[in-house]
């Protein structure tokens, strides 16, 4: 069939009173904008839930801990010698000795309890909470301590207040039991690491305070280990490398959580299969949109089977403008869901609630390859979808429907 042949079926069964723009139609465009909209706002956000939760736990403090494997103090010659035996790796950013306790911290009024995290003030400039501090100082002294911001907040403290706490000490037993003892630490840094835990209860400190709390005269309770960026995704095998070369003693721990990164990547999969099927619901509306207009249509069709034109060619006129549609509508859906999740976060339409997500704050990421999957998988839908009720053209007989107009 030659162009101009074409063009004359395309405007004869065009041109009548009912067109493509009905109501139908326009309700199978809404569904297809919104459903992929919505589809792709949820990517967007989960995917920016993913980087954020992990970018928290990667960039804060450790990936590695070494401990000792009866949870005992590690001793300073144990400390020196595996130091200089981890110093010498590639992956490894930094390695920092740390005296943890586990501490009742209170305003006077209020109390809840803690963690002291404590660094040696040669070693400190190694860890990595010195960026998320927001307020006051970064720097390390004795006497002054860092807290987090919903430690601070819950406690009602800002910088230059005092801050109790206490620690029962076994060389400390009175006939009533044991005596905790009560230390009066200066807030001079606030830190917001995103991470709601670490945000919460987590205290930062001097080592000479720390022994003085835990009347540990030397020693640690385990080593830290922050591996290089490119080489953090795989903490769970460096971890159990580090178990085959290390003094027997000893045992790393990966301290980042990677099942709950599994976790999320996994629900965000899921996340997509559910939304995905409103776009399949969206795709149902395309059936019946040209199910309606085939029905519109049927005399034209008839008049132009009778006058011997091709199948493929009136299913290609039927079917070409809904196609270019749907496609158009798609790319709308797209642009539609990274327009209301840029709103979601940047307005804080939506706050996260720490105790809940871990993390307090959302990010938006938006993945070309996840745009990308959406487009491809939501044009096969419209395809398949299309080509389903113009399968009916070739089953209609033309006595049947100049009989039936």
């Amino acid at each position: 069939m030659n162009p101009a042949e074409k063009l004359f079926l395309e405007r004869y069964i065009q041109a009548p009173k009912k067109h493509l723009w009905r109501f139908s139609f326009l309700f199978m465009v809404l569904g297809i904008v919104i459903s992929v909209g919505i589809l792709s706002t949820a990517l967007n956000l989960f995917e920016g839930y993913e980087h954020a939760l992990k970018s928290v736990l990667l960039d804060s403090f450790a990936h590695i801990r070494i401990e000792h494997i009866n949870g005992e103090l590690l001793p300073d010659t144990l400390i020196s010698s595996t130091l200089q035996e981890l110093n010498t790796r590639p992956e490894i950013e930094s390695v920092t000795p740390l005296l943890t306790t586990n501490l009742m911290a209170s305003n006077g009024t209020k109390a809840r309890g803690t963690i002291f995290n404590a660094y040696d003030v040669n070693y400190a400039s190694k860890v990595n909470y010195a960026k998320y501090v927001k307020e006051g100082t970064a720097q390390l002294a004795k006497g002054n301590i860092i807290v987090g911001n919903y430690l601070a907040k819950e406690l009602g403290l800002s910088l230059g207040d005092t801050l109790k706490v206490f620690y029962p000490r076994l060389d400390k037993i009175t006939p009533l039991g044991m005596y905790p003892v009560e230390t009066p630490l200066i807030i001079t840094g606030i830190y917001h690491s995103g991470f709601y835990e670490y945000d919460r209860t987590l205290i930062i400190g001097t080592l000479e305070d720390a022994r003085i709390l835990s009347g540990a005269k030397d020693g640690f309770s385990c080593l830290e280990i922050r591996l290089k960026n490119n080489y953090a995704d795989d903490i769970n095998l460096y971890a159990e490398e580090y178990n085959k070369i290390m003094d027997s003693n000893l045992v790393a721990l990966p301290t980042t959580n990677t099942t709950l990164l599994r976790l999320v990547k996994m629900q965000k999969w899921l996340i997509f299969i559910v939304f995905f099927f409103l776009v399949i619901i969206a795709g149902i509306n395309i059936i019946s949109g040209i199910s309606t207009q085939i029905y519109d249509k049927k005399n034209e069709i008839a008049v132009l089977k009778a006058l011997g034109a091709p199948k493929s060619t009136i299913r290609h006129i039927l079917g070409y403008q809904v196609t270019l549609l749907c496609l158009i509508s798609i790319i709308l859906g797209l642009i539609l869901g990274f327009i209301a999740s840029w709103l979601i976060v940047h307005q804080n339409i939506y706050q996260l609630k720490g105790e809940v997500y871990f993390i307090d704050k959302l990010a938006l990421y938006v993945a070309p390859l996840n745009q990308i999957l959406i487009f491809i998988l939501a044009s096969i839908l419209v395809f398949l979808c299309v080509q389903i009720p113009l399968r009916k053209i070739d089953k209609m007989q033309v006595i049947d429907l100049l009989r039936n107009p």
